[in-house]
């Protein structure tokens, strides 16, 4: 993970600006579903999966995902196949966006697919894997367009990766850097390890779905949120998707007054053993940007940059190693 991590400075914060959320703040209620336990061989497989999509409603989600290929390798069109058409049903009913994991059917053509539908049932966008292991283009899966796409929603800008695709993780630095605060990962197995990576390298939110053990969500420092389990078989979260990462250096004092000034509106998480400390907003009208205009704060890789830079002119001032 350290070496993934060190990565991250190349990234950064250069991402292509976003469109503005309809929230200021957007706290994203966020659901996850895990097959895990499920006979995915039987008739009922869909309703049943349906099912734990239905108990997960319980939480109120703004946006749920659904595991890769979730209701079986039957190719459909979208938007008007059968799986399709119920999920697009549910969000209507439930006023949420969900994505699910769809064989999608164009033409000649097979797509494994993540399918984005909108609140009002509407297909929001579509994602095809760009990485489909050797045995599905053995069965005839067509990779995806090599650049994978983010999607605007009413509350930020998201990505998605399919299974296989966590294996490239320029992909992933690439959504992060158009934007992306959550990448949703629809896929066949949890990848524990490389998601959570995933996620601190990018310092950005990251949601599996998998058809096999527990469903996580990460948050920014790669630390698992909320996961499912044989008592609940999906998770949930509230994401502040504003929340940013900070050194210890220059901050404690001021993380202290903002802690003292806001209190409740705000949550300050000490990462101890790294010298690493996260705040994120709880207040809709209030922003992390907001904070770091009021105390002066400097975001890691900001001050990885800055660092750098005098790490470079004090080599210069020096000249060469003799």
């Amino acid at each position: 993970m350290l070496v993934l991590a060190a990565g991250a400075s190349a990234i950064g914060w250069t991402a292509e600006p976003a469109p503005a959320s309809s929230r200021r703040n957007p706290l994203v209620r966020v659901v996850t579903v895990s097959q895990d336990r499920l006979n995915r061989e039987s008739p009922t497989a869909l309703e049943d999966t349906l099912e734990r999509l239905n108990q997960a409603a319980s939480f109120q989600p703004d946006i749920a995902c659904l595991p890769e290929l979730f209701a079986g390798a039957a190719a459909e069109t979208v938007p008007d196949g059968p799986v399709t058409l119920k999920i697009r049903k549910w969000a209507r009913e439930h006023a949420a966006y969900v994505i699910f994991g769809v064989a999608r059917k164009v033409g000649p053509r097979k797509y494994n697919s993540a399918v984005l539908v909108g609140r009002n049932g509407e297909i929001a966008g579509i994602y095809d894997k760009i990485h489909p292991t050797e045995g599905e283009i053995e069965e005839g899966t067509t990779p995806g367009a090599e650049d994978a796409p983010v999607f605007d929603t009413d509350f930020g800008r998201i990505g998605i990766q399919i299974c296989f695709d966590v294996n490239w993780w320029d992909s992933w630095d690439k959504l992060r850097q158009k934007g992306a605060r959550v990448i949703f990962f629809p896929s066949a197995y949890p990848a524990a390890q490389q998601t959570a990576a995933l996620a601190l390298r990018n310092q950005i939110f990251a949601v599996t779905s998998p058809r096999t053990g527990a469903a996580r969500i990460y948050g920014i420092t790669g630390d698992v949120l909320a996961i499912s389990g044989k008592y609940q078989p999906w998770a949930g979260a509230v994401l502040p998707l504003g929340e940013r990462l900070f050194e210890i250096d220059l901050h404690v004092h001021k993380m202290r007054q903002m802690q003292q000034k806001y209190g409740r509106k705000v949550k300050i998480v000490w990462n101890h053993d790294d010298d690493w400390v996260t705040v994120a907003s709880l207040d809709p009208a209030l922003t992390v940007e907001d904070l770091i205009r009021e105390y002066g704060l400097l975001p890691l890789d900001d001050y990885r940059e800055r660092s750098a830079k005098a790490i470079q002119r004090a080599r210069e001032r020096a000249g060469p190693v003799r």
